[in-house]
């Protein structure tokens, strides 16, 4: 069952009633430490490729899907990064749907493919410098980035 099937099928039982989506958020990261968003179709804001978990889907899977689909990139040797859930990760969109985020957050560094948004996810692709975001992120994926930010400050 595909992830939009199976939100379907569950939105059709239940409404715009909160629930809990496991997914993948992918922080794309070029060779000038700039991030790869996409303005999403949905919400019109930026935001990073990724998405929710087919049912039975493994998260790696998810994320190698989702950024195909979305970006036309494959990822070579993603890094798990870190996991992001919480009261904080709540989002409603404006159809009325309600959910909480549990999201596996990859870094690729190195991928395979021509960059192409999809037009039905995201209309348009581009790299942000990390202290030069855009504002509207979501709940997520600005946690995410202040994270990556902090980690290549580091370095």
């Amino acid at each position: 069952m595909t992830a939009t099937d199976y939100v379907r099928t569950l939105r059709a039982r239940i409404g715009h009633a909160p629930v809990n989506w496991a997914g993948v958020c992918a922080l794309v990261v070029n060779a000038d430490d700039e991030v790869l968003l996409q303005r999403r179709a949905d919400t019109g804001g930026w935001g990073t490729p990724g998405g929710i978990a087919e049912l039975g889907e493994a998260l790696e899977d998810t994320l190698r899907r989702e950024l195909q689909e979305e970006t036309g990139l494959i990822p070579r040797q993603p890094l798990l990064f870190t996991v992001i859930s919480g009261p904080e990760t709540f989002v409603r969109l404006p159809n009325g749907d309600e959910y909480y985020q549990i999201t596996s957050v990859y870094v690729i560094r190195t991928w395979d493919g021509q960059l192409r948004p999809d037009g039905v996810e995201g209309t348009a692709l581009r790299y942000f410098p990390l202290d030069a975001l855009p504002d509207g992120l979501g709940p997520v994926d600005r946690q995410a980035l202040e994270l990556l930010r902090a980690c290549l400050s580091v370095y």
